[in-house]
Order: C-alpha cells, then sequence, then structure tokens
C-alpha cells in the first residue's frame, strides 16, 4: 500500500476581498467544468514550486530538473495566454513584460498594430458563453503530474 502525503492549509481572508472571490472562483466547478479545485491548486503550485522543491531535494540530475522546469514555464505560458484570451489582453503586452523580464529575448517579426482591437477596460466575463478564440476543453492546464506523492 503506497503511503500518502497528508498536507492540511486553512486560509480565511475578508469575505469581499480580491482573494475571497478567487477562492470562490477556484470552488465553483461549474465555471471550470474539466477540472475540479485540487486540480487547479496543484497545478499551480507545480507550475511554481516543483522545480525548486526537487532541486532543493537533492537528488535529481540538472538535465531532469531542467525538463521538469521547461514544463513549467510552458504550463506557465499556456496559462498566460488562455488568460489574456479569456479577458482581452492584447498578446504583445504580454510578450513585452516576458521579454523585459528575460532582458536578453529579442523579440521577432513581432509588429504592434498602433490601433489595437482591445480595450484597456474590462468587461464582466459572460459566463454563458465560450470565447471564439479558445475551446477551453482544449487546454490542458493539468499536464503537469509527479508520480513521487499523491495529495488530496
Amino acid at each position: 500500500m503506497n503511503k500518502k502525503k497528508d498536507f492540511t492549509w486553512r486560509y480565511q481572508t475578508a469575505f469581499d476581498s480580491d482573494r475571497a472571490k478567487m477562492l470562490s472562483y477556484i470552488q465553483n466547478e461549474s465555471l471550470h467544468p474539466f477540472q475540479n479545485k485540487t486540480v487547479m491548486i496543484m497545478t499551480a503550485l507545480n507550475a511554481y514550486y516543483i522545480a525548486l522543491a526537487l532541486y532543493s531535494e537533492g537528488s535529481y540530475s540538472r538535465e531532469t530538473l531542467e525538463l521538469i522546469f521547461l514544463d513549467s514555464v510552458k504550463a506557465i505560458a499556456n496559462h498566460l495566454q488562455f488568460v489574456s484570451i479569456a479577458i482581452k489582453v492584447d498578446e504583445h503586452a504580454v510578450t513585452d513584460v516576458l521579454c523585459t523580464v528575460f532582458g536578453g529575448l529579442e523579440k521577432t517579426n513581432i509588429q504592434k498594430d498602433a490601433t489595437s482591437n482591445y480595450s484597456t477596460e474590462l468587461s464582466p466575463p459572460d459566463r454563458n458563453e465560450e470565447s471564439s478564440d479558445s475551446n477551453l476543453q482544449a487546454w490542458n492546464l493539468a499536464g503537469m503530474t509527479t508520480d513521487s506523492e499523491t495529495f488530496n
């Protein structure tokens, strides 16, 4: 029988805060029917911390850690693309931020359109209509897993 790692976390925040709204979103599976709250949380934690956790544990090769890290980068990039489509943020603005952070990246073949068709104001999401730009089922943001331990 496999032993399981038990992780308990309790968090409380002001009911009307942005964090409370985020946690309500995560708990409301009707807003993301293809991912339950555990999958959503573990996907985010994996993307952010799995490479560092395994590095600090010390038994993984540099090559393995690099592959795990690049999987994390891909998961984060996919999520950024999904969110930018969902809330209608110009992809060039996201590219600019990433290029600024990674300084040495050259932007190639990116032509900024002076008349962007994206508004700087966010309209409320239409919960009854999927974006025509994306197929929400096609986004696999939970593709990262670890078989070393099971978390519930």
